[in-house]
């Protein structure tokens, strides 16, 4: 059964408020036709913020909206104002993040209230938020939302991350890329547990680099994460060539499968880079004009220009 909406100026707890109807002007070219429960909670809302009240009814009335619009930023930074002013238990709120997060997992703002209310629950060991982080990962391992807010609550707590959990985040990490090779959030992940956070054990991650290419030869996840290495340990290419040339379509190699589409647009440019640190910019040209003429044709412009720039060295 429907209950029929009742709307607020028939409730007595917001009697004495009047109401501020949105101004659109007087001829608005496209009027948008918001629900009667919406319309009617934002304009009790702007009557709020402009009396500057911090209520209980105001916590109730910003999250009538926000269950309605979760990415309204301006009714989510009013209704942390207020908890903040009102000595809430900010637990509680985030009890109810947890609910917001799992139903609205695009919303940055969801997100955002979630990170303010860490940075002043300020927990000594953040493990069991880490741990619902990892389980809203599951339904969407490639939301961006969730990942950027992985990256800002290990540097934040760093100092309250003990070695144990640190190897045990680097084995998440693993296993999410195990599953799922091309996400590129876990290899940034990966990044910056492997590579950039102080104190970070790089040993082993070329040879992880080059393994997971020859799981899946076609991921510029982890062609792109081989380069990153080698430019951050200032190494060069060549030395790597006789374990992925093969990949140019140079060699042969047991461990490529015999369905795996050769040549990969990634292994030669790969190879052409070799070419330019062995001063064979002639050869390498030529490898870059075949990106753009016959195996990579969509981003031709790009590498005719790394061909002219490769002839200038």
């Amino acid at each position: 059964m429907t209950t029929a909406y009742i709307p607020l100026a028939e409730r007595n707890i917001w009697s004495d408020v009047r109401p501020i109807p949105q101004d659109d002007g007087p001829n608005p070219l496209v009027a948008i036709m918001y629900a009667e429960e919406y319309r009617d909670a934002m304009d009790y809302f702007r009557a709020m913020a402009a009396a500057g009240e911090e209520s209980e009814r105001v916590l109730e009335l910003t999250e009538t909206i926000i269950r309605q619009n979760p990415a309204h930023y301006t009714v989510w930074a009013y209704r942390f104002k207020t908890l903040l002013a009102l000595g809430k238990d900010l637990g509680e709120e985030l009890e109810l993040m947890n609910e917001f997060a799992r139903v609205n997992l695009k919303s940055y703002q969801v997100w955002h209230h979630r990170l303010l209310l860490m940075t002043h629950i300020s927990p000594s060991d953040p493990r069991s938020e880490i741990d619902y982080i990892h389980d809203a990962l599951i339904p969407d391992p490639k939301n961006y939302h969730t990942w950027a807010y992985l990256h800002w609550l290990y540097s934040h707590f760093a100092d309250r991350i003990s070695e144990t959990q640190w190897h045990d985040e680097e084995a998440w990490c693993t296993e999410m890329l195990r599953v799922d090779g091309r996400n590129n959030s876990a290899w940034g992940w990966r990044w910056f547990l492997r590579v950039a956070r102080p104190g970070a054990q790089i040993d082993g991650e070329v040879e992880y680099a080059i393994q997971s290419i020859h799981r899946i030869p076609h991921n510029v996840s982890a062609w792109n994460y081989l380069r990153g290495l080698l430019r951050h340990l200032n190494q060069k290419f060549t030395p790597l060539l006789p374990s992925l040339k093969v990949y140019a379509g140079q060699a042969s190699d047991k461990r490529v499968a015999a369905d795996t589409p050769l040549p990969v647009s990634h292994a030669i440019e790969f190879l052409a880079d070799a070419l330019i640190e062995q001063g064979e910019t002639g050869k390498a040209a030529e490898l870059f004009k075949d990106l753009g003429t016959k195996h990579d044709r969509i981003r031709a412009a790009y590498w005719d220009w790394r061909r002219s720039s490769s002839l200038s060295l």
